[in-house]
């Protein structure tokens, strides 16, 4: 007589499913496939599993939570840690520290980033006094028509 298989019953030799370390995998969210793997069981078993044991979707939810918490207190951790790094090498005149938190806080306007008003400004501010005095003379002056000069400098050549 041969024997039959019982449904539900295991194969001999068959080890027994970690189903809380696969919880622990799936909430760090490893694939299932993985978990599967790892666990020693089927995608269809996990898959099962997940569905409808409520015990076992409730370890995952709770490992789930648990890790969101140590992953946001590690970030502050972080977070003060940068701070106080930043405060000090701001402290000891840092000037490339300085320059990048400047720039981070937007304080200060790269060259390539100006405004037109800010850039006329620039130039103004380079002007010499002579320079400077003929720049404000033709502010004054009505518009040319055509004064015969280029605006390269240069003096245009009347046609006849």
């Amino acid at each position: 007589m041969i024997a039959r298989p019982v449904a539900g019953a295991r194969r001999a030799g068959s080890r027994a499913i970690d189903w809380r370390r696969a919880a622990e995998l799936l909430a760090r969210g490893v694939p299932a496939a993985v978990v599967a793997r790892q666990v020693g069981c089927s995608r269809s078993q996990l898959s099962r599993k997940r569905n409808q044991n409520t015990a076992f979707r409730r370890w995952v939810e709770e490992l789930e939570d648990a890790a969101g918490e140590r992953d946001r207190d590690r970030i502050d951790d972080l977070r003060l840690a940068v701070h106080a790094a930043i405060e000090t090498e701001v402290r000891k005149s840092n000037v490339r520290v300085i320059l990048w938190l400047a720039d981070r806080l937007k304080l200060i306007t790269p060259p390539s980033e100006r405004t037109p008003e800010q850039e006329l400004h620039a130039i103004v501010r380079g002007l010499s006094p002579d320079e400077l005095s003929e720049f404000e003379s033709l502010r004054d002056a009505p518009p040319e028509a055509d004064s015969g000069r280029r605006r390269d400098g240069g003096v245009r050549e009347h046609q006849v």
